[in-house]
């Protein structure tokens, strides 16, 4: 089956399950439309979106750092960015627009304090990305021992995944979906170079420096993005790009469309089983990719290699 096949087949099971079943083969009547339209179809599509920015971003730390255990939140991005959602819950807590914004100023501030270790190198740079991360993380737990308690439950849900909130709108994830897609088609060739090894890569022409400059601002970027959708959704672009290279090899072309497509699907599939497997309640879809991605990645980690 390909890609836009498993897309499409993972969009109608996603839409048909729940606690109202739409048939299609019938005409819907308007509760069953406002739920297709309103709230089903954009919750569909930002999983999509933000699923495909996860993976994308995975393949890029990846690369970027040498180091196949990198994912889009080793970095601390994910950390600065709910230190600023909670800051923004202190502030107004009962609204998810500025929660969002304080995410995405926080991973921003989150990415400043990373360039500013840029120049230290792939192994320094993430040993620096993991203090990063813990200092972020004792910040966050000062915050939330701040928090009245209906903050703290509604920090809790933000940090493990929320994708019924997003405030920021589908066109424009989608829009920055589509863009961040042909920025790493722009990179690929540089990208495919970089794995021979940087003295190899600027033989052939490639300046390594700028191209892990562009790298670390576009992977973090996209996860600044993804994460002021959503909250925090762990693993999804950790064990995604890892198995696109098993399926499709290690040109990066390849593994890129496939990355931002096999993220999208995945965290729809997540979604979906969040919203129905103890429905009517929901589970956090933070905890969907945990238990579908640890497996995964477990799996990958001691296969031999063939």
């Amino acid at each position: 089956m390909s890609l836009l096949g498993l897309v499409v087949t993972v969009a109608f099971i996603a839409l048909g399950l729940g606690e109202h079943w739409i048939n299609p083969l019938r005409p819907a009547s308007e509760i069953e439309s406002m739920i297709l339209w309103e709230i089903r179809l954009p919750r569909l599509l930002t999983a999509f979106a933000v699923g495909g920015l996860l993976a994308l971003a995975g393949a890029w730390f990846q690369v970027l750092l040498g180091n196949p255990l990198a994912e889009p939140y080793v970095l601390g991005v994910a950390g600065s960015a709910a230190v600023g959602a909670v800051s923004g819950m202190m502030l107004f807590p009962e609204s998810v627009v500025v929660t969002s914004i304080g995410a995405f100023i926080g991973a921003w501030v989150g990415i400043a304090a990373v360039l500013s270790f840029s120049h230290l190198g792939p192994s320094r740079l993430l040993l620096a990305g993991v203090v990063l991360a813990a200092l972020w993380g004792a910040v966050l737990m000062l915050l939330m021992a701040l928090l009245p308690e209906r903050g703290v439950m509604l920090a809790y849900a933000w940090m493990m995944g929320d994708l019924s909130n997003s405030s920021l709108p589908i066109w424009l994830l989608l829009l920055v979906w589509l863009f961040a897609l042909a920025c790493g088609l722009l990179l690929s060739l540089s990208l495919d170079k970089l794995l021979l090894g940087e003295r190899h890569a600027e033989a052939l022409g490639v300046d390594v420096a700028s191209l892990r400059t562009k790298l670390l601002l576009l992977a973090s970027a996209v996860t600044a993005v993804a994460v002021t959708a959503a909250g925090t959704i762990g693993f999804v672009g950790l064990v995604v790009p890892h198995l696109m290279r098993l399926l499709f090899g290690s040109l990066h072309k390849a593994v890129l469309i496939s990355s931002a497509v096999g993220g999208g699907v995945l965290l729809m599939i997540a979604d979906t089983a969040a919203r129905t497997v103890i429905s009517p309640a929901e589970l956090p879809v933070g905890v969907l990719t945990a238990v579908i991605g640890v497996p995964v990645f477990l799996w990958l980690l001691i296969r031999k290699p063939s």
